[in-house]
């Protein structure tokens, strides 16, 4: 017995396996990095979770032994909705030119929200030697997020056979926070995707919101609490939800402004 727990407590020592670790930087207070130390003589990116999921605020670039003579460079700024799909087109860029000291400048997306930041980094000519850090401070208001600070309202899901159904219809100037999703199914292999667009069931323009879901026949999944927004459809799209597998039923709840 006294040799069991002291291999038990041996076991509890043992220090987290690394691939258990987050590779993001979190600090709501000062910002998050970027990029830390990147040399400034090639392409580089990296990535981090934004704070209240808010892409306006500031970017920060601070460089150190910049030598060259660089032209042509710029900043990009693209919203990955979790770590694990691919970026969206670049919201936001910003060109500046690389110099020892910090620069910064504001930053104002084509669209307001998402769960990361895909930084990207490049130049038409790049200084021969030097270092950067990029940092974004979201602004102090923008934790306001329509889906913890508005009324929302609720749609129903319900589809008895697999396709594409219109959830959400488009407004004119109006953008739709998707707050969360409830669904269930009893369909063999059922998954949901959100997915924005205009014209008939998001036909036209049509992006992905969401990648496909997917979850056990006969069992229901839920996507976020609905206390913070999950997705955001650019400003003038529908929502629609695409499924697969016959029968599902739920609710969508969301903030359209």
């Amino acid at each position: 017995m006294k040799k069991f727990l002291i291999t038990l407590a041996a076991l509890f020592a043992l220090p987290i396996a690394a691939a258990a670790q987050s590779t993001f930087v979190y600090s709501a207070a000062s910002g998050v990095s970027l990029l830390t130390g990147t040399p400034a003589t090639a392409t580089a990116t990296g990535q981090a979770r934004l704070p209240n999921f808010s892409g306006a605020g500031t970017l920060g670039v601070t460089e150190t032994g910049v030598t060259g003579s660089p032209s042509g460079c710029a900043i990009s700024l693209a919203y990955q909705q979790n770590n694990a799909t691919t970026p969206s087109a670049a919201v936001f860029a910003q060109s500046f030119t690389p110099s020892t000291g910090t620069q910064t400048f504001a930053v104002a997306p084509s669209s307001p929200s998402g769960d990361n930041y895909v930084a990207t980094y490049t130049c038409a000519t790049y200084p021969t030697a030097g270092a950067l850090n990029v940092s974004f401070s979201p602004l102090a208001t923008a934790s306001a997020d329509p889906c913890s600070s508005s009324a929302k309202s609720s749609v129903a899901i319900s589809q008895a056979s697999a396709g594409t159904v219109q959830l959400v219809a488009l407004s004119t100037g109006k953008k739709v926070y998707v707050c969360g999703v409830t669904d269930g199914s009893a369909g063999t292999t059922p998954s949901i995707s959100l997915e924005y667009g205009t014209g008939s069931s998001c036909a036209t323009g049509t992006a992905e919101l969401t990648g496909a879901v997917p979850f056990t026949s006969g069992s229901a999944i839920n996507i976020g609490s609905g206390a913070g927004t999950v997705a955001a459809a650019p400003t003038g799209n529908a929502v629609c939800a695409l499924t697969v597998g016959n029968g599902h039923y739920g609710v969508l709840s969301y903030v359209q402004q």
